[in-house]
């Protein structure tokens, strides 16, 4: 085998392509017991849905930065919450952040959805079997990276 091919085959084992497709295949698991809700909301609006309700008048830098999310692709999913009236925003006090929180159809969605999201963590932590928690404790320490 050449050095390329060697290259490649260990591309092909690329811890992170496998967490994305993952990351990709459970979303779509929580995404279909989502839209038996008859909401039109998918799992990434619902994480975020849930971190703008926990912080008192969130602002951008702060919920992206819980979110572990770019400012612009979380300003772009927030014009989507905010077309469906889940959320709102205003500005503070000197004008230069904008918060963002939960408006009450935001809440009554949370919800509306809350059984069908159980049944979709039901069916991942299935999946996930006996080491669900040794998976979690190590998506903890990935996730408490800072660098």
């Amino acid at each position: 085998m050449d050095i390329e091919a060697k290259k490649r085959l260990e591309l092909t084992n690329c811890l992170c392509a496998s967490m994305r497709q993952s990351s990709r295949n459970i979303s779509q698991i929580y995404n279909k017991y989502l839209k038996a809700s008859g909401e039109k909301i998918n799992a990434n609006q619902v994480s975020i849905l849930v971190t703008i309700s926990q912080v008192d008048d969130g602002s951008i830098n702060k919920i992206s930065n819980l979110l572990k999310m770019d400012r612009t692709t979380l300003t772009r999913n927030i014009s989507v919450l905010k077309k469906a009236g889940w959320v709102h925003s205003g500005n503070g006090p000197d004008e230069r952040f904008t918060y963002i929180n939960l408006t009450k159809k935001g809440h009554t969605v949370l919800g509306k959805i809350f059984p069908f999201w159980q049944q979709a963590q039901k069916k991942v932590l299935n999946l996930l079997g006996n080491e669900v928690n040794s998976f979690r404790e190590n998506l903890g320490k990935i996730t408490s990276l800072t660098d």
